[in-house]
Order: structure tokens, then sequence, then C-alpha cells
């Protein structure tokens, strides 16, 4: 079976004052569920971590303003760095599921 999905990279940037702490890993890793693509996130040249695990995000140790580069491939990548993007973008503000969204 081939697979035409293609991998979407982004920098993200770590915007909460406490860094990336149990409330924003966990709105990531709930975030990252919702779709069938491979999430991971990298921290410097640290090898990547699982964007569904939140015991992973959490090893990343990214403190306040420090940038991240999520990658995602898979089915539906262009919608779920997207909408990871945004969270990163909002402060972790959870948005609607995406199954939600018309």
């Amino acid at each position: 079976m081939m697979s035409d999905s293609q991998v979407y990279r982004r920098k993200v940037t770590v915007k909460a004052e406490q860094g990336l702490h149990i409330r924003p890993c966990t709105a990531v890793a709930q975030l990252s569920m919702k779709f069938q693509s491979r999430v991971r996130l990298r921290k410097d040249n640290n090898p990547p971590v699982d964007g569904k695990s939140i015991l992973d995000l959490m090893s990343l140790a990214a403190g306040p303003q420090v940038e991240l580069d999520l990658e995602v491939d898979g089915p539906d990548a262009a919608e779920a760095i997207e909408h990871l993007a945004a969270l990163f973008e909002s402060d972790f503000v959870t948005h609607p599921s995406p199954a939600a969204m018309p």
C-alpha cells in the first residue's frame, strides 16, 4: 500500500510564561490524538518526542520563548499542523475539536 502523505514542518514558540508544563503538554497531546497523523516535536538537536505523549512532551523541558520544531506526517497532516501551530500561537487556549469545525 503506497502512502502519498507529506511531511509538514513548522517552527513553533512556547509563549506560556511557565514554559511547556503539564497543562500545555496535555493540550498538545489531546489535540494531537484527534489526528491520525504522527506528531513529533524537537528541541534544539535533541531526538524528537511523540506529540501524543504528555510525558514525552514534558521531557522537552521547554521554557518560555523556546522555539520547537513541529513535524507532522500522515493522512491528515496538513490539517493537524495548522491546528497545532494555532494552539501554540494562542498560548495553549484550547480550540474546538477539528471534527466540530466546519
